[in-house]
Protein backbone atom coordinates (compact mmCIF):
# COMPACT_ATOMS: atom_id res chain seq x y z
CA UNK A 1 0.00 0.00 0.00
CA UNK A 2 1.34 3.11 -1.35
CA UNK A 3 1.33 6.30 1.22
CA UNK A 4 0.24 9.53 0.27
CA UNK A 5 1.69 12.74 1.67
CA UNK A 6 0.36 15.97 2.29
CA UNK A 7 1.91 19.33 3.30
CA UNK A 8 -0.52 21.77 4.10
CA UNK A 9 0.26 25.18 3.50
CA UNK A 10 0.05 27.95 6.46
CA UNK A 11 -0.89 32.01 6.02
CA UNK A 12 0.66 34.84 8.39
CA UNK A 13 -2.39 34.68 10.29
CA UNK A 14 -2.16 30.69 11.34
CA UNK A 15 1.58 31.41 11.76
CA UNK A 16 0.64 33.31 14.20
CA UNK A 17 -2.18 31.77 15.79
CA UNK A 18 0.44 28.95 16.70
CA UNK A 19 1.86 31.59 18.61
CA UNK A 20 -0.52 32.01 20.44
CA UNK A 21 -2.22 29.13 21.82
CA UNK A 22 1.20 27.82 22.84
CA UNK A 23 2.65 25.33 19.59
CA UNK A 24 5.04 27.78 18.79
CA UNK A 25 7.19 30.13 21.21
CA UNK A 26 8.60 33.50 20.65
CA UNK A 27 11.77 31.41 20.65
CA UNK A 28 11.47 28.88 18.36
CA UNK A 29 13.83 29.51 15.28
CA UNK A 30 11.11 29.50 12.37
CA UNK A 31 9.99 31.33 9.50
CA UNK A 32 7.37 31.27 7.44
CA UNK A 33 8.22 30.65 3.41
CA UNK A 34 6.18 29.84 0.66
CA UNK A 35 3.23 28.53 3.00
CA UNK A 36 5.60 26.73 5.11
CA UNK A 37 6.63 26.65 8.74
CA UNK A 38 11.00 26.80 8.27
CA UNK A 39 13.30 25.85 10.92
CA UNK A 40 16.21 28.07 10.84
CA UNK A 41 19.68 27.06 11.34
CA UNK A 42 20.99 27.74 14.68
CA UNK A 43 23.14 31.00 14.87
CA UNK A 44 27.07 30.31 15.13
CA UNK A 45 29.84 32.07 16.99
CA UNK A 46 30.61 33.71 13.20
CA UNK A 47 27.51 34.30 12.58
CA UNK A 48 26.36 36.48 15.48
CA UNK A 49 29.98 38.47 15.12
CA UNK A 50 28.82 39.61 11.45
CA UNK A 51 25.18 40.17 12.47
CA UNK A 52 26.48 41.89 15.41
CA UNK A 53 29.32 43.85 13.26
CA UNK A 54 26.72 44.45 10.37
CA UNK A 55 23.87 46.31 12.50
CA UNK A 56 27.26 49.16 14.39
CA UNK A 57 27.93 49.60 10.74
CA UNK A 58 24.30 50.10 9.46
CA UNK A 59 23.20 51.88 12.79
CA UNK A 60 26.11 54.52 12.54
CA UNK A 61 26.01 55.30 9.33
CA UNK A 62 21.86 55.80 8.84
CA UNK A 63 21.75 59.75 9.37
CA UNK A 64 18.23 59.19 10.46
CA UNK A 65 17.69 57.60 6.97
CA UNK A 66 16.27 54.61 7.61
CA UNK A 67 15.71 52.11 10.34
CA UNK A 68 17.77 48.71 10.76
CA UNK A 69 15.71 45.46 11.86
CA UNK A 70 17.79 43.07 12.85
CA UNK A 71 16.64 39.40 12.73
CA UNK A 72 13.24 40.63 13.04
CA UNK A 73 10.25 39.62 10.51
CA UNK A 74 9.63 41.21 7.30
CA UNK A 75 6.03 40.93 5.71
CA UNK A 76 5.88 40.04 2.15
CA UNK A 77 2.26 38.71 1.47
CA UNK A 78 -0.43 36.05 2.85
CA UNK A 79 2.39 33.08 3.26
CA UNK A 80 6.04 34.72 3.64
CA UNK A 81 7.27 36.20 6.37
CA UNK A 82 11.10 35.38 6.36
CA UNK A 83 13.46 36.77 9.48
CA UNK A 84 16.38 38.33 7.54
CA UNK A 85 19.48 39.17 9.92
CA UNK A 86 19.08 42.35 8.44
CA UNK A 87 16.74 45.09 6.83
CA UNK A 88 17.19 48.74 5.93
CA UNK A 89 13.62 49.80 6.01
CA UNK A 90 11.50 53.19 5.67
CA UNK A 91 11.31 55.46 8.94
CA UNK A 92 7.75 55.93 9.10
CA UNK A 93 6.64 52.12 9.41
CA UNK A 94 6.02 51.49 13.22
CA UNK A 95 3.69 49.50 15.17
CA UNK A 96 3.62 46.62 12.34
CA UNK A 97 6.43 44.76 10.11
CA UNK A 98 8.09 46.13 7.20
CA UNK A 99 6.63 45.53 3.61
CA UNK A 100 9.15 45.03 0.45
CA UNK A 101 7.67 48.37 -0.77
CA UNK A 102 9.65 49.85 2.10
CA UNK A 103 12.74 48.09 2.10
CA UNK A 104 15.98 49.59 1.08
CA UNK A 105 18.03 46.01 1.52
CA UNK A 106 17.88 42.97 3.11
CA UNK A 107 20.81 40.66 3.77
CA UNK A 108 21.31 36.90 5.02
CA UNK A 109 24.22 35.99 7.23
CA UNK A 110 25.16 32.44 5.60
CA UNK A 111 27.59 30.00 7.05
CA UNK A 112 25.09 26.53 7.34
CA UNK A 113 22.24 28.22 5.72
CA UNK A 114 23.95 29.82 2.16
CA UNK A 115 22.08 26.74 0.24
CA UNK A 116 19.02 27.77 1.95
CA UNK A 117 19.53 31.60 1.53
CA UNK A 118 20.00 31.51 -2.13
CA UNK A 119 17.89 28.98 -3.22
CA UNK A 120 14.65 29.44 -1.25
CA UNK A 121 14.43 32.76 -0.05
CA UNK A 122 16.00 34.72 -2.73
CA UNK A 123 13.76 33.60 -5.01
CA UNK A 124 10.94 35.12 -2.64
CA UNK A 125 12.55 38.42 -2.26
CA UNK A 126 12.76 38.58 -6.09
CA UNK A 127 9.31 38.04 -6.47
CA UNK A 128 8.33 40.42 -3.79
CA UNK A 129 10.48 42.92 -5.82
CA UNK A 130 12.91 43.99 -2.99
CA UNK A 131 15.35 45.97 -5.02
CA UNK A 132 18.37 44.59 -3.33
CA UNK A 133 19.32 41.46 -1.01
CA UNK A 134 22.52 40.69 0.25
CA UNK A 135 24.42 37.18 1.42
CA UNK A 136 27.46 37.57 3.44
CA UNK A 137 28.73 33.95 2.78
CA UNK A 138 30.96 33.03 5.39
CA UNK A 139 32.32 29.73 4.53
CA UNK A 140 33.46 31.13 0.91
CA UNK A 141 34.31 34.55 2.02
CA UNK A 142 32.21 36.30 -0.13
CA UNK A 143 29.37 39.10 -0.20
CA UNK A 144 27.01 37.98 -2.85
CA UNK A 145 24.37 40.97 -4.04
CA UNK A 146 21.14 40.88 -5.60
CA UNK A 147 19.45 43.31 -7.46
CA UNK A 148 17.10 44.69 -9.94
CA UNK A 149 14.42 42.20 -9.47
CA UNK A 150 13.30 41.39 -12.89
CA UNK A 151 9.57 41.58 -12.90
CA UNK A 152 7.16 38.32 -12.30
CA UNK A 153 10.33 36.14 -12.05
CA UNK A 154 12.51 34.30 -9.39
CA UNK A 155 15.46 35.86 -9.90
CA UNK A 156 17.35 39.56 -10.33
CA UNK A 157 18.91 40.66 -12.97
CA UNK A 158 22.24 42.02 -11.45
CA UNK A 159 24.05 38.93 -9.30
CA UNK A 160 27.47 39.79 -8.66
CA UNK A 161 30.03 38.39 -5.93
CA UNK A 162 32.86 40.20 -4.00
CA UNK A 163 35.88 38.65 -2.18
CA UNK A 164 36.76 39.92 1.33
CA UNK A 165 38.86 42.71 0.37
CA UNK A 166 36.29 44.71 -1.90
CA UNK A 167 34.44 47.37 -0.73
CA UNK A 168 30.53 47.07 -1.34
CA UNK A 169 27.65 49.92 -0.83
CA UNK A 170 24.03 49.38 -0.57
CA UNK A 171 22.52 51.10 -3.83
CA UNK A 172 20.35 53.47 -2.20
CA UNK A 173 23.17 54.58 0.01
CA UNK A 174 26.37 54.70 -1.52
CA UNK A 175 28.14 56.20 0.90
CA UNK A 176 28.12 52.95 3.04
CA UNK A 177 31.04 51.35 2.13
CA UNK A 178 31.52 47.36 4.05
CA UNK A 179 33.80 44.73 3.24
CA UNK A 180 33.69 41.47 4.72
CA UNK A 181 36.94 41.86 6.28
CA UNK A 182 35.97 44.62 8.50
CA UNK A 183 33.59 42.08 9.85
CA UNK A 184 35.28 39.71 11.28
Amino acid sequence: MAVHWETRRFRVAEFYKLGEVGILSEDDPVELLDGQIMIMAPIGENHRTVVDALTEILTDQRKARYRVGVQNPLRIDDENEPQPDLVLYKRDVVARHPTPAETFLVVEVADASFGYDQQSKIPVYAVAGIKEVWIVDLIRNRIHTYRDPAPGNRTYATVSSFDRLTWVSPREFPDIRIRLAELL
